[in-house]
């Protein structure tokens, strides 16, 4: 399954019941319920889900429902009275389902991960793909002048024209080649095929193509060929990309909380969301390797998490 960073391997299937009294609100009877499916195995899904519980606010009862967890069930529920069931990541999706027939608000997967699936389709998703325009526009601050980029994707995970592609370019200031990149073999040799041509590489969430078998090589050719790599995660700039632009997963929850406390006020669920609120890691001694200066410890305003 495409973009296994955010999936895990499920041990377990447990139900861990958090009484509303957790919240410190005493439960009602005409308290609506929403069930949280998610693995407390993975910590953004864990940041996420306080995410969650924020956005709901405290007149909800909430039942988490934690796929890592080996403990028995100590909560029936009926279909009837779940009202939203919100699930966190891949695997909660897939599971979802069985927890009734209420509206499924899936969020911390990737849009590319419900294409195809034979699941019931989502009735809302706060996915967290972030547009390639977005990326862009950050680097402006973190690699000031460095105007000309590529992306190396999967077109089978990420299939935004490429003109599309290349406007969102344009309004950041920005050229941009694309290259299409099937099987994980063809990699390297994408890369090294653009020294020269580029100032820097984005290489989107997919795990087919960004794993721990290809990631090594790929940060050695960067450092090598002076050829900066702009990854997706805070893991990737410890491995050695310069930056990373990714969603901030508490806001992620929040968002799909607010989302579900208006639906259950009598709102609807929109159909796609995007992250509100974006990070920006980046790793100053892999930027001076490369020859390149940004924004170091000092910068308190830069908004720029600073990994080393």
């Amino acid at each position: 399954m495409r973009a296994r960073l955010y999936a895990v391997v499920v041990m377990a299937l447990g139900i861990l019941y958090r009484r509303a009294d957790a919240l410190d609100t005493p439960a009602r009877a005409d308290q609506p319920t929403v069930v949280i499916v998610t693995s407390s195995a993975v910590e953004a899904f864990e940041e996420a889900v306080r995410g969650i519980q924020r956005g709901l606010g405290p007149a909800i009862k909430v039942v988490i429902v934690d796929l890592a967890s080996k403990s028995q069930p100590s909560a029936n529920l009926s279909g009837k009275e779940i009202r939203l069931l919100i699930s966190v990541g891949n695997n909660a999706f897939e599971s979802a389902a069985q927890f009734g027939t209420a509206p499924i608000l899936a969020t911390m997967l990737l849009r590319a991960d419900l294409a195809g699936t034979r699941l019931r389709a989502p009735s809302d998703v706060v996915a967290l793909d972030v547009p390639l325009g977005d990326i862009l526009a950050r680097m402006t601050s973190v690699m000031p002048g460095k105007t000309r980029a590529a992306i190396i994707r999967n077109p089978d995970a990420n299939s935004v024209p490429q003109n599309t592609l290349a406007a969102q370019a344009k309004t950041a200031g920005m050229t941009l080649k694309v290259l299409d990149c099937p099987r994980p073999e063809k990699l390297l040799q994408l890369f090294l095929s653009l020294r020269g041509q580029v100032d820097f590489v984005v290489c989107p969430p997919d795990g087919t193509l960004y794993n721990s078998t290809t990631v090594r090589p790929l940060i050695l050719a960067s450092l090598e060929n002076r050829l900066p790599v702009i990854g997706f995660s805070e893991s990737f700039v410890r491995s050695g990309a310069v930056a990373a632009v990714y969603p901030d997963y508490f806001d992620v929850g929040s968002q799909a909380g607010e989302l579900a406390r208006n639906y259950l006020a009598g709102g609807n669920l929109p159909l796609n969301e995007k992250p509100r609120k974006l990070k920006v890691a980046a790793n100053p001694r892999v930027a001076r390797l490369l020859g390149l200066r940004i924004p170091g410890r000092n910068d308190s305003e830069s908004g720029i998490v600073v990994i080393e």
